[in-house]
């Protein structure tokens, strides 16, 4: 058995090069599985190294499951099987693909908004607040916040509840995977508003529950006992119907069932006054409530909060104490005092004014280039307007059209067709949050050239 010393990498330690060859010949099986390996003196003589180098690769090798070590009899190779080892490739030049020019998509607020001197002020108070740094958290959330996120739901969104109520995690995936093991013994099965929401409904699938999809304006006795909802800013081309809203709450009255209700810019309605949470009007009783901050404030600041009906809290205090808290305690201090403090009311107020402004800008621009090659179908509320775009394309080549032009848009999956079986026309959205008031005619403009509209 020959083993030498690669000259490569020469600034590495000797028993470390003198371990990587070792394990090269290994994985490459010019060194067998169960072959004797030269003793410590001989290795050390062989390499020109010190007997101290070579029993410090040897035992990391035996550490790390490639040499076993028989007493009296020597070092054996492991018996691993001959394989080339991975190699690791420097990253690639990037594929040659086009910047991103104009983003429409989802994912992005107007940062200029955002009162970062007021927010630094409240982050401030939170790190003079030791017992905050010196612990983990609370697993429900900050008893601080959850009391004044008690007050201000009831005030902004008529959401009826007790700080015990709320639950306090990053993100809706994060809730999500808590409220699975509060619903664990109901039937594993949920029902999601056409088109969905890819994410929630992936959690859902992985921890074995049945997804199915329904049309909240026909309700039938057969759907599942949980039923994700998005009333005030539905995807689906409008909000939820005054009778819709009652259908539902009637529906999960009579079958002992849930709603689960995300209240995805609920707060963003531009030209009448916000709808009242389902929660509200439920009385609290058969809606589990989900509210979060990532469009209000900040995608970063990920803050979202569950409020459990009564009747669950039983389940929710048995398995509490199995998940940590996934959200800062810092954060949620320094978003208690902002709320407390009459901020975030103002703060929302500006948003409002300002979102109202490019709502408008985007409609106008759409009307003035497109005129009727395209239908809005909805665009009185949250940060987004949705179209039908007069073409026989479909909605997902019109989203590849448009990035191929640096242009981001967001494709909205479609089930439905016309009557005569014609397939409907494809539908988009278009988010007015992230791009700059000066950059919506010019993309719109290139939208037009790229689709030959």
């Amino acid at each position: 058995m020959l083993i030498t010393l690669p000259q490569s990498d020469s600034t590495a330690p000797l028993y470390l090069r003198l371990i990587n060859k070792i394990k090269q010949q290994i994985h490459s099986g010019e060194i067998a599985a169960g072959e004797k390996m030269p003793s410590l003196r001989h290795l050390a003589d062989d390499l020109g190294v010190s007997r101290t180098t070579a029993e410090a690769a040897y035992n990391q090798l035996v550490a790390e499951g490639y040499l076993l070590a028989e007493p009296k009899r020597g070092y054996f190779a492991a018996g691993i099987a001959a394989r080339p080892m991975a190699e690791v490739d420097l990253p690639s030049a990037p594929a040659n693909t086009t910047p991103l020019r104009y983003d429409f998509g989802n994912n992005y607020i107007d940062s200029n908004l955002f009162p970062a001197a007021v927010w630094k002020r409240c982050l401030g108070h939170a790190l003079q607040n030791a017992p905050l740094l010196a612990g983990y958290g609370d697993p429900q959330g900050e008893p601080y916040l959850r009391q004044t996120l008690a007050r201000y739901s009831h005030e902004a969104r008529s959401v009826i509840c007790t700080p015990q109520q709320i639950v306090i995690g990053a993100g809706i995936q994060s809730l999500l995977q808590i409220l699975l093991a509060v619903l664990d013994e109901a039937p594993h099965a949920v029902a999601f508003e056409e088109p969905g929401f890819t994410k929630a409904e992936q959690l859902f699938k992985t921890a074995g529950w049945q997804v199915s999809h329904f049309d909240s304006e026909q309700l039938t006795p057969n759907l599942p006992p949980l039923l994700y909802v998005s009333p005030s800013n539905p995807y689906k081309g409008r909000s939820l119907s005054p009778q819709g809203r009652l259908n539902l709450l009637q529906w999960a009255r009579q079958n002992g069932s849930y709603i689960l209700e995300d209240d995805y810019n609920g707060e963003f309605r531009y030209f009448t006054h916000p709808i009242s949470s389902l929660q509200g009007m439920s009385g609290g009783q058969n809606v589990i409530y989900c509210g979060s901050f990532s469009r209000i404030l900040l995608p970063s600041l990920r803050i979202s909060y569950l409020v459990l009906p009564q009747s669950l809290l039983p389940a929710y205090s048995r398995v509490k104490n199995l998940y940590n808290q996934t959200s800062s305690s810092i954060e949620q201090f320094a978003l208690a005092e902002f709320i407390a403090s009459g901020n975030l009311r103002r703060h929302i107020k500006k948003m409002r004014r300002r979102y109202a402004v490019k709502n408008t800008l985007l409609r106008s621009a759409l009307a003035k280039i497109f005129g009727g090659k395209i239908s809005t179908m909805a665009y009185e509320s949250g940060l987004h307007i949705r179209l039908a775009v007069h073409t026989d394309s479909t909605a997902q080549r019109l989203a590849q059209q448009a990035a191929a032009a640096g242009i981001h848009i967001l494709p909205v999956s479609q089930t439905t067709a016309y009557a005569d079986n014609k397939p409907a026309a494809p539908e988009i959205l278009l988010s007015f949050a992230g791009i700059a008031e000066d950059d919506i005619e010019p993309a719109l403009q290139e939208l037009q050239k790229v689709w030959g509209l």
